[in-house]
């Protein structure tokens, strides 16, 4: 798991990177936020104030991440592991036609909601391609972490005998971001049978979406995924992230009760407003 790290060099003079600030441990995040849009003076300043925050590394400004590391604030950057996002044409036109997921009749599946393919873990090239946008995006502009969206979209939306050739390419593709980039951390978004079974190794944290009350606080399906999720993080010290939509002073309780980090977001899934 993540280690304590300090942000400045003690190589560099103090008058020139102010005091050193010491970095949150995931474990110790209270304050965190996921955020996909381009920064401003405002945000960065209140980026210094969180724990730990999400970002779309392609759009929020360096400085504001800059600005918010030596404050201590652990930054992690946005990629979407299962989904071929259109809007990203820069990576959307280096994909070749087997890194896209298609059924057996042949036939990709499109979300229409998000303007996006679902993409085909078991392909190398797929993996290749990804990897080097995390190098471009993620690790050269020095961030703590890559979080990885849509994992959960391979027990989501595949047939059970697709999903096992999809969690393990998962697996050796998490492994294989490690093996590159050893103090990078990992989280990943839902995907909870994938984690139990197949990441757990290689991950610090995962997200649950739409963590409300009335969602899950008696749903024999969550209640279930919340206790195996409090064992994996008494016993791997792997942290839950959970987001709220709705009923925001009873989920933040249950979330406590499990141990979970709360975060209440009233626009749902999307995460373009601060």
């Amino acid at each position: 798991m993540m280690k304590k790290i300090i942000l400045c060099s003690c190589v560099l003079p103090l008058f020139i990177l102010g005091s050193c600030a010491e970095r949150t441990t995931i474990k110790d995040i209270e304050r965190f936020k996921y955020y996909l849009d381009k920064g401003s003076v405002k945000i960065g300043d209140q980026m210094k104030e969180m724990d730990l925050v999400i970002v779309e590394p392609i759009e929020m400004q360096q400085d504001y991440i800059s600005a918010a590391q030596q404050q201590g604030t652990l930054v992690y950057g946005y990629i979407n592991a299962m989904e071929g996002d259109k809007w990203n044409k820069e990576l959307y036109h280096q994909f070749k036609e087997d890194d896209f997921y298609k059924d057996e009749n042949g036939t990709k599946m499109y979300f229409e909601q998000w303007d996006s393919y679902m993409m085909d873990m078991t392909s190398v090239h797929y993996q290749k391609v990804l990897l080097e946008e995390i190098e471009k995006q993620v690790v050269q502009k020095g961030l703590d972490g890559v979080f990885l969206d849509t994992v959960g979209n391979i027990n989501s939306f595949l047939q059970p005998d697709e999903q096992r050739s999809q969690n393990e390419a998962m697996r050796e593709f998490m492994k294989k971001i490690k093996a590159e980039y050893d103090d990078l951390s990992i989280g990943q978004n839902w995907g909870f049978d994938t984690l139990m079974d197949y990441t757990t190794p290689y991950v610090d944290f995962i997200m649950w979406e739409d963590f409300s009350y009335r969602e899950v606080a008696h749903d024999e399906w969550a209640l279930e995924k919340m206790e195996r999720l409090q064992k994996l993080r008494k016993q791997y010290g792997i942290q839950v992230l959970a987001i709220g939509f709705k009923d925001e002073a009873k989920s933040k309780k249950l979330s406590q009760k499990y141990g979970f980090k709360y975060l209440h977001n009233e626009n749902g899934s999307y995460y373009n407003e601060w």
